[in-house]
């Protein structure tokens, strides 16, 4: 049996669950979107209201719930659309690695354990969580698993709402991400998919956990971005899911462990005594230690996944 030399435990285990609220013009939904929210049976939150410049009565809809200190309200000037205001608020919260980030439309609503639901995974160690919903007026949902073995942007949108992710995971995306490549503007249209498809691509899929109860109510109105902004999130659409994917990440892991004596013909069994030693979802890296002259020797062998959210690196001295 392994034994490490040192072991970094539940280094992705949650702390905190941030709600960031995008709204434009909400003023008829708003105050039942944060009613839902404060009436979740999970307390442990803080939601920010991402007021997009509202030129009606949103905000005032909002002052009351202030009072309740978990709320704070951002009001931005000229309008930032879908993707910039919702980037304008994710970047102005103070994230750890580990902290849950959930995003809730301000015309939509949570339904009963939604928050719950998404934590209790969370802790297990999935890094996107994603519960299925009700549509307004539909007797269907799109929320459904990933398919096994192919590439996210190949398949059909599967991720429904209620959607949250490990703030690491939106850490690793570059800005370009974001940016529609003629205008250079952040996507008014289709933005969750250039979120959500590169940080499923850095999870990887044993790190992404479907919900299939609906805790989520998705309103439909005539100013949904599917009706005011078709061509435009068609277009988006299909570009990103043109862009390259992304490799899984290897930044960060529940667990490091660091170990110094390894043998090239034990390494399958290594990774299944590891795999079997920690619960799954839960990934791990295993730090080999060896000496810079042995660097070579090794070559063929670190930086590379030797089992499902298994992967062997070294540290070199």
């Amino acid at each position: 049996m392994i034994e490490p030399l040192a072991h970094h435990a539940d280094l992705l285990k949650p702390s905190s669950l941030k709600l960031v609220i995008p709204c434009y013009n909400c003023e008829e939904y708003i105050g039942e979107c944060l009613a839902s929210i404060e009436q979740q049976s999970f307390t442990h939150w803080t939601a920010l209201v991402a007021d997009d410049g509202s030129t009606d009565g949103t905000a005032d809809k909002v002052e009351p719930f202030l009072r309740d200190s978990r709320f704070t309200l951002r009001q931005g000037g000229d309008r930032q659309y879908l993707m910039g205001n919702t980037l304008a608020a994710l970047r102005s919260l103070e994230l750890k690695p580990s902290d849950v980030v959930a995003i809730v439309d301000g015309d939509d609503l949570l339904l009963d354990g939604a928050l719950q639901a998404l934590w209790d995974r969370h802790q297990a160690g999935y890094d996107i969580v994603y519960t299925d919903e009700d549509i307004q007026g539909q007797d269907h949902s799109i929320g459904r698993d990933p398919v096994e073995g192919v590439p996210i942007r190949h398949q059909l949108w599967c991720f429904s709402q209620l959607r949250s992710f490990k703030a690491y995971l939106f850490s690793l995306l570059s800005d370009d991400t974001f940016r529609d490549p003629v205008s250079s503007n952040y996507f008014r249209a289709a933005g969750d998919l250039s979120l959500y498809l590169p940080m499923a691509e850095l999870a990887g899929p044993e790190k992404i956990c479907f919900v299939p109860e609906k805790h989520y109510y998705y309103r439909v109105h005539e100013q949904c971005n599917f009706r005011v902004m078709r061509a435009e999130q068609l277009d988006n659409n299909r570009f990103i899911r043109s862009m390259s994917m992304l490799p899984r990440q290897t930044e960060y892991f529940d667990h490091v462990l660091e170990v110094d004596t390894l043998d090239k013909g034990g390494l399958f069994a290594l990774a299944e005594e590891v795999r079997n030693r920690f619960a799954k979802p839960q990934s791990v890296c295993i730090r080999h230690r060896i000496p810079a002259e042995s660097e070579d020797a090794w070559r063929a062998y670190h930086d590379l996944w030797i089992e499902r959210g298994v992967y062997l690196t070294k540290i070199l001295y």
